[in-house]
């Protein structure tokens, strides 16, 4: 096995005085759900933000528990994206992290990347309809994770709906969570980037536009 290398005196005690939230907020600038990650890496990549549906309430002051929350926060993000498309889904928590990196940066340097993305957050936060939160925890042995929808202009105060996914461990809660995610929230919308599916005439195969050959036969024998 391989062990680290403590760390200094002085590295320690810089990270025991940082609060946890600021400690979450500065790794999360690496530690982000993947999939939402690729959104926001190029200025150029940045989707249309009126085509937002739902935004995924950052994770809040998680602790330590910042791999938990990455994985809890990337399987309702991919799931909703599957459903909904992938222009579709924003996590607020890319918004908060980019604010943290235009801040560290300084007024000295170039934050024109950090401000667009800004920008695209907060027209896509005020396009989607719908707030989707996550929440995690362990009690007496037991891991849960919850999910919750509602439309955005009630904020936390009217639920849609709630779902709580249990298990020994946080892997066997992520497992369910998973399961339950393609059911959830029925009110949410189809998916808004999905192409219709193309008419096709008969014997004409999907994607090749061409009607099927008919079998070779070999040529009458002459006589």
């Amino acid at each position: 096995m391989l062990l680290s290398k403590p760390v200094s005196e002085r590295q320690h005690q810089a990270t025991s005085r940082a609060p946890l939230g600021a400690l979450f907020s500065l790794l999360a600038l690496i530690v982000v759900p993947s999939s939402a990650a690729a959104q926001s890496a190029s200025m150029t990549a940045l989707p249309d933000p009126a085509k937002c549906v739902v935004v995924v309430d950052d994770a809040g002051n998680v602790g330590l528990k910042i791999s938990d929350a990455q994985a809890a926060h990337e399987t309702v993000v991919t799931a909703l994206r599957k459903r909904l498309g992938t222009d579709a889904v924003v996590y607020e928590g890319l918004q908060k992290n980019a604010a943290k990196m235009k801040q560290m940066l300084g007024s000295s340097s170039e934050t024109t990347l950090q401000d667009s993305q800004l920008a695209y957050f907060a027209a896509a936060a005020k396009a989607a309809p719908w707030r989707v939160r996550v929440r995690f925890g362990q009690k007496k042995g037991e891991h849960w994770i919850t999910v919750s929808c509602r439309k955005a202009a009630n904020k936390a105060t009217v639920l849609t709906e709630e779902k709580r996914l249990t298990g020994k461990t946080f892997a066997d809660a992520r497992t369910a969570l998973d399961a339950a995610l393609p059911e959830f929230c029925p009110l949410l919308p189809a998916a808004v980037d999905a192409a219709p599916a193309p008419q096709l005439a008969p014997g004409e195969i999907p994607g090749l536009r061409k009607k099927v050959l008919k079998p070779w036969t070999p040529p009458p024998k002459r006589n």
